[in-house]
């Protein structure tokens, strides 16, 4: 809709821009032929010219990533309520259909008259004449022409008289003037509301008249006799628009430009005036400035070779693919990009990265979010000796596990690395800086965020492996917990009430062990909320019945004060005949669509979590804050910080508050400005929030 009314508005300033131009420099000019397209293009451009568009690309350097940091709420029991939903009315809508509505009427009117004229000249006799066809009627007073048909009545005028109208009309004919002027209505029709178009289309038809008068002036005789037809003819006037009609209004004009001189040719110059105003136009309008990041593709230096590639938001599948081609082939490093996701802009949101070279070198990386991604650069520098590091230069990235082996570096889909004892070979492991002998490392487990080197020392054989990131070291297998796929702590999973759990999945292997709660559909919706299941009302059983992947649609809404839950299920589609690749192709896409169905729910409730427990704070820079569990504060791109006096300083416009706490009890809806200005890091690697900025209006 917005893309549609831009459109509109630069038609129409086109429009204005044409007629401007045409009044100031070509009007009194008698180069009436030269006017005529000049006004046509003039429509034709207003609608052509907003379609066109170039587009300005500036390279930009990769920046870095912002820590990225987040914050699991705990879930408790209490009751939700479902969020109101308002349903404004859509102003936009309503006004583009009253639009609509006119133009289509003034359409309508322009067919009516189009019937109504055909339906005058069947009933009267057709004469063919050289180039047009003649029809002599007695109820039509006014003379006037349509494409090739003249309409007259011969009893009004006399032989003379009759002749010169004739000639007038034939070349309306001949230049073919109908069609300027239908499509001077059309215009009118569509772009009604601009008081300019109607002037425009007058002038187009007054100059229809000026090249039919001049060219009949110059085949006539008896210029005097006729002018005093146009005379005779100003009291008849004719009903259809739609037609060129022998008398139009302004007879003094049409007068006084038969007996104006001929411009000067010099004069031509003034079409050119409207050019740089069309410049401007596109230069203002009509450009697209897109910022794209700089993607280096493989490049080597003198000491050193590097060998990089760099994915970005932007970059296209067919461009991974040619770059892990050239890796494959001319370095034999196999890099592997996987499980991409976009969103509705194309823009990579989601993706798997795991490489392996010939030395058998490996690492993997893996994101997850709902924003677009920052550049990722993948990376081998190899120095004169054939070794060197190996990774991927990345800040916001979910944590990286791998299974490894102390003398066979591999990757397989494990959550872990696990190094077990080596009976060849010295090995040297670097974790956080500090050096572990093998013995030190038997039967470990190191959980890394980052990527592992391997270098080996050509005299004596010993290999150094350094762990690049933050790791841990624990002689235990790790639990990992997920509540409805999300990840939560041992004392989370202790205060979840055991009345909404649906299912218990324990899934342990020689790495890690996982527990995976699943919550019932009901979970978290109010009792006074109706139910409705492919628009029949249904219980809270009934709902937990269904299973999340046969839900197609959830729509949470609000009509005059009761609440409900609308739930669509998902047909079940069999899938017949074909080749095995379109069955594939089915089942990706059912997949994608149980994802999506997966997401409206979760969507769903945390909206109504959110409206019951929490308090958002919205400021200029269009940042959303929010407050929960009534003393905790999250400022996007910052760590969660609980409000607590003594441990945190708030100044509320430049002043301090004395107790911390009461930056709860404030209106927060004056608050447009909330910003971090202090924290540091503790002894335990964590940040801490120490002072807040807040400025209210």
């Amino acid at each position: 809709m917005e893309n549609l009314l831009i459109y509109f508005l630069k038609a129409n300033g086109l429009i204005i821009l044409f007629y401007l131009m045409y009044v100031l420099f070509l009007r009194k000019e008698t180069f009436f032929v030269a006017n005529r397209w000049y006004l046509i293009s003039g429509l034709i451009l207003s609608l052509i010219l907003p379609l066109i568009t170039f587009t300005k690309i500036i390279w930009v350097e990769p920046t870095p990533i912002p820590a990225f940091y987040e914050e699991v709420i705990p879930l408790t029991n209490n009751g939700i309520e479902v969020p109101i939903q308002e349903n404004p009315l859509d102003w936009s809508l309503i006004l583009t259909t009253a639009y609509a509505v006119i133009s289509m009427l003034i359409v309508m009117k322009i067919t009516f008259e189009l019937a109504s004229f055909f339906n005058k000249i069947r009933k009267h006799q057709k004469h063919k004449e050289t180039g047009f066809t003649l029809i002599h009627t007695d109820t039509t007073e006014n003379p006037f022409s349509f494409f090739h048909y003249i309409v007259i009545n011969p009893n009004r005028f006399s032989n003379e008289e009759f002749q010169h109208i004739l000639t007038h009309e034939s070349i309306h004919v001949k230049q073919k003037h109908s069609i300027d002027v239908l499509l001077g209505k059309l215009f009118c029709a569509f772009f009604w509301a601009n008081p300019i178009i109607w002037l425009y289309r007058k002038a187009m038809l007054q100059n229809l008249e000026f090249i039919a008068d001049s060219e009949t002036f110059q085949q006539i005789e008896n210029k005097y006799e006729y002018q005093r037809t146009l005379l005779k003819v100003v009291t008849h006037q004719h009903d259809l628009s739609i037609t060129n009609q022998f008398y139009q209004s302004l007879i003094k004009k049409r007068i006084v430009m038969l007996h104006t001189n001929q411009s000067n040719k010099r004069n031509v110059w003034k079409y050119a005036t409207i050019l740089p105003l069309l410049v401007g136009f596109m230069l203002l309008f009509q450009i697209e400035t897109v910022a794209q990041v700089k993607e280096v593709v493989i490049s080597k230096s003198v000491a050193n070779q590097i060998i990089e590639f760099v994915i970005d938001k932007n970059t296209t599948d067919t461009q991974i693919k040619e770059e892990t081609d050239l890796l494959k082939k001319e370095y034999g490093i196999d890099l592997k990009i996987s499980k991409i996701k976009r969103n509705t802009k194309n823009e990579i949101i989601a993706l798997d990265a795991k490489f392996e070279d010939s030395d058998k070198t490996s690492g993997k990386i893996s994101i997850k979010g709902e924003e677009a991604i920052e550049p990722i650069r993948f990376f081998k520098e190899v120095n004169e000796n054939g070794k060197g590091k190996m990774g991927f230069d990345r800040n916001n990235i979910s944590t990286v596990f791998a299974k490894m082996d102390a003398d066979k570096i591999g990757w397989d889909e494990a959550k872990t690395i696990e190094i077990k004892k080596s009976d060849t070979d010295e090995a040297i492991y670097i974790i956080n800086g500090k050096e572990y002998s093998k013995e030190e490392m038997k039967n470990k487990i190191v959980e890394l965020d980052g990527a592992i080197e391997m270098n080996e020392n050509e005299k004596t054989g010993k290999k150094i492996m350094i762990f690049r990131g933050n790791s841990t070291i624990s002689d235990e297998p790790n639990t990992l917990i997920y509540l409805d796929d999300k990840i939560i702590s041992e004392e989370e999973m202790k205060k979840v009430d055991t009345k909404i759990i649906k299912s218990v999945d324990v899934n342990k292997n020689n790495i890690k062990k996982e527990i995976k709660i699943v919550t019932k559909n009901s979970n978290g919706i109010s009792e006074d909320t109706e139910i409705y299941i492919n628009g029949k009302k249904a219980t809270k059983e009934e709902l937990d019945k269904i299973e999340r992947e046969d839900i197609e649609m959830v729509n949470v809404n609000n009509n005059n004060g009761k609440k409900s839950i609308e739930i669509q299920k998902r047909n079940i589609k069999t899938i017949q005949g074909g080749s095995w690749k379109e069955v594939e192709k089915e089942m990706e896409m059912s997949k994608a669509e149980i994802e999506r169905a997966k997401a409206e729910i979760e969507k769903a409730k945390a909206e109504m979590e959110r409206n019951k427990f929490t308090k958002i704070i919205e400021t200029d820079n269009g940042n959303q804050s929010v407050i929960y569990n009534g003393n905790r504060l999250k400022i996007p791109g910052e760590p969660s910080v609980k409000i607590e006096n003594g441990k945190l300083d708030i100044f509320v416009n430049r002043k301090k508050l004395k107790n911390a706490e009461d930056f709860l009890t404030m209106n927060h809806d004056k608050i447009y400005y909330l910003k971090v200005t202090e924290k540091e890091t503790n002894e335990n690697n964590v940040i801490v929030i120490k002072k807040i900025e807040v400025k209210t209006k």
